[in-house]
């Protein structure tokens, strides 16, 4: 079986300083996503199955996909695709979430 992919862009994010995307593995690995707690995103794999563990740890997260497409050209341009996903969602926050990170 091949590495799944986000283990890769994990190790490159780390590298560049990017401590607050995470790599989140259960089920002996069966299960891996890419999480960042600020804004609450996370990313899935699109081949990967849905799991309860996305519902049940991260239901107040915005999840976004990427397709084997999006990570068929390394972890470089992988990264590189997070990066944007995460800038375009900055300002995210969960329904029901009133208060204001600014405190404005």
């Amino acid at each position: 079986m091949a590495t799944h992919p986000f283990y890769a862009i994990a190790d490159l994010a780390a590298k560049q300083g990017m401590d607050q995307l995470v790599l989140k593995v259960a089920n002996k690995g069966d299960y891996v996503r890419l999480v960042q707690n600020d804004p609450p995103l996370f990313f899935k794999y699109g081949p990967d199955p849905s799991d309860s563990l996305d519902r049940a740890d991260l239901n107040d997260f915005k999840r976004l996909t990427l397709s084997e497409e999006d990570c068929s050209n390394g972890p470089k341009a992988a990264l590189a695709l997070v990066k944007m996903l995460l800038e375009k969602f900055a300002d995210y926050t969960p329904r029901g979430t009133t208060t204001s990170k600014s405190g404005r």
